[in-house]
């Protein structure tokens, strides 16, 4: 082997490294500010319990669709802004796959369940919605830990697990039912944002 071709190859593989630092930096980026905007709708959400945010009206609308509307604004600023990057190996397009798959899952099973609710004017059915919606997150995080076999992983997904189950058993006591999905949110979608993003500034 020839000194070009070491030169062209130690930078083919620089090339793969960098894609793969600037893509998790932007998904853990994404999941971090995910993980904010419903941590701070949990909070308004136990708000209401104590009589200090609005539950009724525009206002209760508001904390209902707001972080949904605000995430949405900055994923779409943020992948105009900074394009989604080449990923670089098999196992973080499989990665990526995974959770773009349970988004769209997402969409597609609050249209079913959201229906149902509707035509049979039952609160309760809804509710299933976001349980079913932690476990979704705890099947990609699953999928990660068994693709990169990296221990974190594998108990954020569980803690997702966990988290869908205990707002299950406090279907009908919605104190509970927010204060379950408060910490699910907080402790499995921002930290591990938080710690992805870090982790992958550090090595860039």
């Amino acid at each position: 082997m020839n000194t070009d071709t070491a030169r062209e190859d130690l930078a083919f593989m620089r090339a793969l490294v960098a894609h793969e630092d600037r893509w998790q930096q932007q998904f853990g980026k994404l999941y971090f500010a995910a993980g904010l905007c419903y941590s701070v709708q949990m909070l308004l959400h136990v708000g209401q319990f104590l009589g200090v945010t609005p539950n009724q009206g525009l206002g209760a609308l508001a904390i209902g669709w707001g972080p949904t509307v605000v995430f949405l604004g900055i994923l779409i600023w943020t992948l105009r802004r900074n394009p989604a990057p080449p990923v670089g190996g098999a196992t973080s397009r499989a990665v990526g796959s995974v959770f773009g798959a349970v988004g769209l899952s997402n969409l597609a099973l609050a249209l079913c369940i959201g229906s149902i609710s509707l035509r049979l004017h039952s609160v309760t059915i809804w509710l299933i919605y976001p349980c079913v919606v932690m476990v979704l997150q705890g099947l990609a995080w699953l999928v990660a830990y068994m693709l990169r076999r990296r221990l974190w992983l594998g108990a954020v997904a569980f803690g997702w697990f966990a988290v869908g189950v205990a707002m299950a058993l406090f279907i009908d006591n919605m104190v509970g039912f927010v204060l379950a999905a408060a910490v699910g949110i907080f402790c499995f979608m921002l930290l591990p944002g938080l710690y992805i993003m870090r982790q992958s500034g550090r090595s860039a």
